[in-house]
Order: C-alpha cells, then structure tokens, then sequence
C-alpha cells in the first residue's frame, strides 16, 4: 500500500515535472544529510600504491616453492642484481631485514662502547637511538658537509647522513659526499642513509661511490620507492669486511629475496623512475596550489612534503589539518615546532591536502 501511494502521486504529472520533483527531493536528502569526511592519513613515508603485480607474483610463486624450506642464506641472486646495479663487487653487498635491521648491526660493530656518532639533523627520526642502543653516543648536527666537518674529531666513529633526507627531502650530491669522506678523520665511517635513493636523481645516488670510495657504508631499502615495505628487504653497500659481517643469521625470506630482485629488473627499475617523477609532479602540484599563501614547503623529488607557514606555527598546523580530518606528521619529532611532514599520495589527496591548508 505505501509503495502504491507513493506512485499514485505522480500519475497526473508530466515526466519532466516528475524528474524536477524527484532531483529536488535528492538535493534535499543531501543538503540535509550528516556529512562523513573519511580520514587521509598523510602522517607516513611508504609509497601509497601497492608493489608491482608482478613483484607480488614473484613472491607468491618463490613462497609457493619452497614454502617448507629455508631460503639462500647468502641471497646470492639477489647480491649478485645489487652488485651489477651499482656496479661494486657481491662481496660490498649484505642483505637484511630492512635497512634499519643493517644499520642496527653496522653501529654494534662501530660505535659499541661509547663511540660518538654525528647524526646530520634532522634525519631519519629513529637514527639517535639506534646509535644509542648500539652503546654510542649520538651527537645531531646540521646536516651541512661544514657543519659536520667543524664538529668531527677524535672520537668521532661514524657520521651518519640520510640523503634524500627525511623529512625535508635534502639531499648531499656525490660530489658534496666524495669531498666529506675524503676530510673526515680517518677512522670515522661515512654511513648515508639512502633509503629513498630511487628518488634522488638519476646518476647521482651515494651506491655510485661505494666501488671507488673507502670508508663508506650506503643502506638501500625496498620499502619506499618499490612499496615492499611488508617484506622487510634491505641492503648495505661498503667495505666487504665490514658488511659481510652484517647479514641476518636467518636469511632474509625466499619471498623478499624474489622480490626484490625483480624490483632491480629492467621493468621495475623503470617503475622506479616513474615513481620519482610522480613525486616531482605531486611537489609541483601543491606549489601551484600554495601559491600566494603564506604556506611553502621546499621543491624536492621525494614522496613527501616538509610544510611550514609564516602565519602558524607547527602544532597549530598540525591541528588545523586534523580538524578537517588530514593527518599529518608533527615537526616536533625532529625537535621542529615550525614544520609539518605531509606524505604525497597522488593528485587528488595532494588536492585535500592542498585544500585543507589554505582553509
């Protein structure tokens, strides 16, 4: 009986009246309805799409093979495409758990005791503890070839540099890098943090050096650019003494290893460029759109912006986004009440965020 009164309603009613009347009711419906702003979390550094369908097939089938046996304990085919990549020998190559698992193991060995590491800062966030869980002690400084170069002394045992940095996308050049080592003190080991190298641009990532340069440690990561975050894949590029000692007792598992050496195959490593200029395209973006504000947030190449306003503060930046349901990542991790770090997640959350800023 409802369902027949309702229609019985319009039984007199031309079809044009009828459309205006029941597009009216919807735009009623609408205007009056609770709306729901679904959360952008914007707070992370990993790429917001997923890896490669065929990176996943090559972990599915390589779990699928062996999923009742231990994987290469030496990754030697995954060694081997690292060593031919960045053109050094497979014994400067180690593979773990992550970079952050490497570099765990790699300050254990150099500064254990009490050795000093410079930390440049801000740099990957959790560097001075794991220098002080390896027993040393960390020392943040600018992340300035002079400024580390006027603080390094006797004591000193690593200088520890994130290039492109995070959060502000900076980046040493090989050049700048190359003149750093050769100044350090003899006994301090250069360590870069390259986990974002694939957006470094193209030729000019710190692992070129590491055939040619003592005393430099390079750690890559398979999280960021190539979005295998899940697997826990890493490697560590120096002196085969050094990072030969550093691999995983375990082994990093048959999934990760396949992988990750598809990511080094011609097809992913292109995926990789064009992962770079999707960054560079989405900082262009938010320029454009920040234009004439008091919001800026430097160029750079990598998938995240370092914001900062002449008008608020950090924290009151921060608030204002979540308010409209953006989240972000507060400076005040790095010691920086004036920044924010915001990831960006394709055009159109560079667009909410965009919005959000400019209120």
């Amino acid at each position: 009986m409802g369902l027949r009164d309702y229609y019985r309603q319009f039984e007199a009613m031309p079809p044009e009246e009828i459309s205006a009347e029941l597009r009216a009711r919807r735009d009623e419906r609408r205007r009056t309805a609770v709306s729901k702003v679904d959360p952008l979390d914007l707070s992370g550094t990993t790429w917001h799409e997923p890896p490669h369908p065929d990176a996943v097939n090559a972990a599915t089938f390589a779990l699928r093979r062996a999923v009742n046996e231990p994987p290469d304990l030496a990754a030697t085919a995954l060694r081997e495409a690292l060593a031919a990549h960045h053109g050094v020998a497979v014994a400067q190559v180690a593979v773990g758990h992550g970079a952050g698992e490497l570099l765990r193991a790699l300050l254990g060995r150099v500064v254990a005791g009490g050795g000093e590491a410079l930390v440049a800062w801000p740099g990957w966030q959790p560097l001075p503890a794991l220098v002080e869980g390896a027993g040393g002690v960390a020392v943040p400084v600018a992340p300035a070839a002079p400024a580390l170069l006027a603080r390094a002394g006797e004591r000193t045992r690593a200088v520890i540099v994130t290039s492109p940095s995070d959060p502000t996308g900076e980046r040493l050049s090989r050049r700048a890098l190359r003149d750093l080592r050769s100044r350090l003190p003899e006994q301090a080991l250069l360590i870069v943090d390259e986990a974002l190298g694939e957006f470094a641009p193209g030729g000019d990532d710190a692992a070129g050096l590491v055939a040619d340069l003592p005393g430099l440690v390079v750690l890559r990561s398979f999280s960021k650019a190539h979005a295998m975050a899940g697997l826990r894949v890493g490697a560590a590029l120096g002196p085969a003494e050094l990072v030969g000692r550093l691999g995983p007792s375990g082994g990093v598992g048959a999934p990760g290893q396949a992988a990750a050496a598809w990511a080094l195959t011609p097809d992913g490593l292109a995926l990789a460029r064009r992962r770079r200029a999707a960054a560079a395209a989405a900082h262009r973006q938010l320029a454009a759109a920040l234009a004439g504000s008091p919001l800026a947030a430097p160029p750079a190449g990598v998938p995240f912006a370092w914001l900062s306003s002449d008008a608020e503060d950090g924290p009151a930046l921060a608030a204002r986004l979540a308010a409209a349901q953006v989240f972000v990542a507060p400076g005040r991790l790095w010691g920086d009440e004036r920044h924010v770090r915001a990831a960006l997640r394709g055009p159109e959350a560079v667009d909410r965020l965009a919005g959000a800023l400019r209120g």
